[in-house]
């Protein structure tokens, strides 16, 4: 584990029930359950499994289930888990800026900031297939690399500014229901707050009949839309945004950079991908039942969502 600075330190001692003199005990445990698991291939590497302890709080069940989840993931949807390869089609997607995390300083809770600015990729170009690929790789990544996002959270400001139906209309119903279901049982990173800039009347719309439709049974981040920079100033420091966003926390180019430098290094990390997942033959005992969730018969299996 990389050293925390005091303030961080006594965030995850109290919040998050990090205790140092335990983490390798519960890497143990993890792992020797990872193993006894015929049908789960999971990742096992110390880095990988902090990440998801820290997201729920060092409780070894809900740790369990979401890497459960998070693998069962990759082996039902492999039209989204597929993309996830650092290739020169991903690099582009970088280059369009659709994903950013500036750096210091952080939120006055310091939760890392995350920006995202759909608009900012051309349907006919990138399907959001791939997008989605793309935004799974970054947190994966981040929930590793950023101690402040991995242990605080991360208040997200979706810039949907180009944005427009025919965006929307590839996030139809079904790729939505993925998307949430991921970022909420399997993302290894919390999304403590969603603040919406700029989002058009359609695209509003669109997201609130998706939100009553489809997630209406979950624990969601609270949402906000937020009409102009100076209202989003009144819930971040303006400090802590980039030079964009009228802040000084740095331009977006460097965020870029630095996130493609992040990619190149993970590059054998997502190739080593097809050697994870679920084997449901050999599964024994209760099933996951995505088919409930995306439209099939049965009854869905309640997991807590902090």
């Amino acid at each position: 584990m990389r050293p925390l600075s005091p303030e961080l330190a006594k965030i995850a001692r109290e919040e998050v029930n990090e205790s140092p003199e335990r983490v390798n005990q519960d890497l143990i445990i993890l792992r020797t359950w990872i193993y006894q698991q015929r049908y789960l291939r999971a990742r096992t590497s110390a880095d990988f499994l902090i990440a998801f302890l820290r997201r729920c709080r060092y409780s070894l069940e809900q740790t369990k289930k979401r890497i459960e989840a998070f693998f069962n993931f990759h082996s039902k949807f492999p039209e989204i888990i597929s993309h996830r390869r650092v290739t020169e089609k991903i690099l582009a997607i970088n280059h369009l800026g659709l994903q950013y995390f500036p750096e210091f300083p952080r939120c006055s809770d310091h939760a890392a900031i995350m920006i995202s600015r759909m608009g900012g990729c051309c349907p006919k170009r990138c399907h959001m297939r791939e997008i989605m690929a793309y935004n799974m790789m970054v947190m994966e990544m981040i929930a590793q690399e950023n101690d402040n996002a991995a242990i605080v959270g991360v208040c997200q400001i979706i810039d949907m500014s180009n944005m427009d139906v025919e965006h929307a209309a590839q996030l139809d119903g079904g790729l939505f229901r993925k998307w949430w279901y991921w970022m909420n049982y399997c993302s290894p990173l919390r999304i403590n707050v969603i603040y919406c800039l700029n989002a058009p009347k359609e695209i509003q719309n669109w997201l609130t009949m998706l939100k009553t439709l489809h997630v209406k049974r979950e624990t969601i981040p609270p949402l906000f839309m937020i009409k102009s920079l100076k209202e989003l100033y009144q819930y971040i420091p303006q400090k802590c945004l980039p030079e964009e966003y009228g802040g000084v926390n740095g331009h977006l180019h460097e965020c870029i950079s630095y996130m493609e430098d992040l990619l190149r290094s993970y590059r054998d990390y997502f190739e080593d991908e097809v050697n994870y997942g679920t084997i449901e033959e050999l599964r024994t005992g209760e099933v996951l039942p995505y088919e409930a969730e995306f439209g099939a018969e049965g009854s869905f299996r309640k997991l807590i969502v902090d």
